[in-house]
């Protein structure tokens, strides 16, 4: 996990707190943008903290949003691709009709 980067982003980083298999990294430099990066809607974007992907194009959201769910259900909830009961628990996100 890193503050300030977005997912798919490559970036250079300082690691400040391990745990088992989990690791926190400070983030010092960008390496590569996001493809889908854009200016962020709202003025305190940058310095706020408040909105973790207001950068990303809201398709970009959407997907890095399914992304997180997928791997938080199948690693702490356990689950595979290929288990039963699977599309029980994970549904496709529903964009929101109203944008910031």
């Amino acid at each position: 996990m890193c503050d300030r980067a977005l997912p798919g982003e490559r970036f250079l980083g300082c690691v400040t707190r391990r745990k088992g298999r989990y690791a926190e990294v400070t983030k010092i430099k960008t390496l590569t943008p996001h493809r889908d990066l854009v200016e962020a809607p709202c003025e305190y974007a940058s310095y706020c903290g408040g909105c973790k992907a207001h950068n990303l194009s809201y398709e970009a959201q959407l997907r890095a949003k399914d992304e997180q769910v997928h791997e938080l259900i199948t690693h702490v909830g356990r689950f595979s691709d290929s288990s039963p009961g699977l599309e029980t628990v994970l549904k496709a996100i529903v964009p929101c009709d109203i944008q910031f």
